[in-house]
């Protein structure tokens, strides 16, 4: 496989920064640091130093993917019952249907 020349590489990195706010809502939505240099065509490494110098906190590495999920659980039995975010804006809530224990 060749090698993407400088100047492939500063494409790709420009298009990253041109997509700012689309690259910084798909991390802060849960998709992984890998899922979205791959679409770029970008390095994971520069892409979390960007993320920094833009002010996003990137998730440590096996970080669950979204850390505003929270799992409601019975009480008794310890089923989860329902996932789901606390911020009304995040759009993510789903109630189980299988019954299993997490």
């Amino acid at each position: 496989m060749p090698r993407r020349t400088p100047v492939e590489k500063a494409a790709a990195r420009n298009r990253v920064i041109a997509d700012r706010a689309t690259v910084i809502n798909r991390y802060t939505q849960g998709d992984s640091l890998k899922a979205i240099a791959r679409t770029y065509d970008v390095h994971a490494p520069w892409l979390a130093a960007r993320l920094t110098r833009w002010g996003v906190q990137v998730r440590t590495h096996n970080a669950p993917p979204t850390t505003h999920t929270h799992v409601h659980r019975d009480g008794d039995t310890g089923v989860v019952t329902a996932i789901r975010c606390p911020d009304p804006q995040c759009g993510r809530g789903a109630a189980t249907t299988t019954g299993r224990q997490l």
